[in-house]
């Protein structure tokens, strides 16, 4: 079960938040005195689920602090680090069974903002706070595709590195020194991180010391050598073709085969039917055309045997 120390609320304009991004000054300055629920988590297991329900809310993100999100295929585990600005959602969907469940875990004590009424209250009011939740779910996606593609480089020092200043673009500091990254990462952190095992990371991390590339501190590290740079070469990379979807379990029930032969005779009906429902609505249209011509003309000759009527009594003399 989660375990939560304290709670309190916390300002929507919060920057840890970025879901104000998309208003303007205005907006801003009435949604100050709107507020979430905060809850400071202590360390171990996170129970998302339980902690979504107790407090009413579909959704949560990180204020302060890192939360570890891992998962397990056969023997080896891979990882993502979820800090300030991303996001919490409980999954509705069950995962195939050769997938581990995601374990979440607050190696710290780790400050969350939920999302329940108050949010759904104020996107009500400013609509886009929506867009400012897309913004951090893309940042989000973005930041695990770039660690797929990491994952991908052939060399574990590379891999190590590029994780390293990935980390770097959230929780970075800009030194004269260099770029500093307050995070304690064992080396078996690493390597989840970036698929590779332990004693492999070892030697990858002395390797980048010995060429300068990076200087282990006590509360982290501090980033000497850029990560590899993208190389502008025709990508080899082959298009998805369609396939056939029977032979997945995941496809949709396949339709029975249509006939070209009864289609076509439907579409002759239908084209038919259509144009005698054309036929008979102009028909009718221009009758009443007709109709609202005899009245005009019937209106226009009372208003003239008005008038001569009246012009009439104004001529006949007053009688003695």
């Amino acid at each position: 079960m989660t375990a939560t120390a304290s709670q309190d609320r916390v300002s929507i304009l919060t920057a840890a938040l970025e879901l104000t991004r998309h208003l303007t000054p205005d907006e801003r300055a009435e949604l100050a005195n709107v507020t979430l629920p905060a809850l400071t988590i202590r360390p171990g297991p996170v129970e998302l689920g339980a902690l979504l329900a107790k407090h009413k809310a579909f959704g949560a993100t990180v204020l302060d602090g890192l939360i570890m999100s891992a998962q397990q295929i056969g023997a080896h585990t891979g990882i993502q680090l979820l800090g300030p600005g991303d996001l919490l959602v409980q999954g509705t969907e069950p995962l195939p069974d050769w997938l581990s469940d995601l374990e979440l875990r607050a190696p710290a004590p780790v400050r969350v903002a939920v999302f329940g009424n108050d949010l759904l209250g104020a996107v009500h009011r400013w609509p886009w706070i929506t867009q400012g939740l897309y913004s951090c779910v893309s940042e989000q996606l973005q930041r695990l595709s770039s660690q797929l593609v990491i994952c991908q480089l052939p060399r574990v020092d590379e891999r190590v590195l590029a994780m390293m200043w990935l980390l770097a673009e959230s929780w970075g500091q800009v030194t004269p020194g260099g770029v500093r990254l307050p995070l304690a990462l064992t080396h078996e952190t690493l390597g989840a991180l970036v698929g590779a095992r332990r004693p492999t990371v070892t030697l990858a991390l002395r390797k980048l010391s010995q060429q300068g590339a990076v200087v282990h501190q006590d509360s982290g590290w501090l980033l000497l050598e850029p990560p590899p740079q993208p190389e502008h070469v025709a990508s080899k990379v082959l298009a998805p073709e369609p396939v056939d979807q029977s032979i997945s379990r995941w496809a949709p029930p396949s339709s029975p085969p249509v006939d070209p032969s009864v289609t076509y005779a439907e579409l002759k009906d239908t084209v038919r039917r259509l144009r005698e429902q054309h036929r008979h609505n102009r028909e009718t249209t221009a009758e009443q055309l007709r109709r609202l011509k005899r009245t005009r003309v019937r209106m226009e000759t009372v208003r003239q045997q008005i008038s001569r009527d009246a012009v009439s009594r104004r001529r006949v003399p007053p009688s003695s």
